[in-house]
């Protein structure tokens, strides 16, 4: 029969595994969830930049260039 010295070594064991697998699938989550928010960061700035070149293209008027930024603020926060 097999001692139980060596039963405990191998729930331990078991234990281990399980935990390590645990821990690995906890990290390529994490990882895929901070890709998908940078992404989601990159898309938002490159649609700014869009509207800031679209600013810098047109004749100079600071208030109405910048309160459309602020509208579109607004609407992307739901405010």
């Amino acid at each position: 029969m097999i001692g139980l010295w060596t039963k405990i070594k191998i729930g331990l064991g078991i234990a281990g595994a399980v935990i390590v697998a645990i821990g690995i699938a906890f990290l390529k989550g994490r990882r895929a969830g901070i890709e998908h928010i940078e992404a989601e960061q990159q898309k938002r700035r490159d649609n700014l930049q869009e509207h800031y070149d679209e600013i810098d293209r047109q004749a100079i008027d600071p208030a109405g260039s910048y309160d459309r930024l602020r509208g579109m603020s607004d609407d992307a926060h739901g405010r």
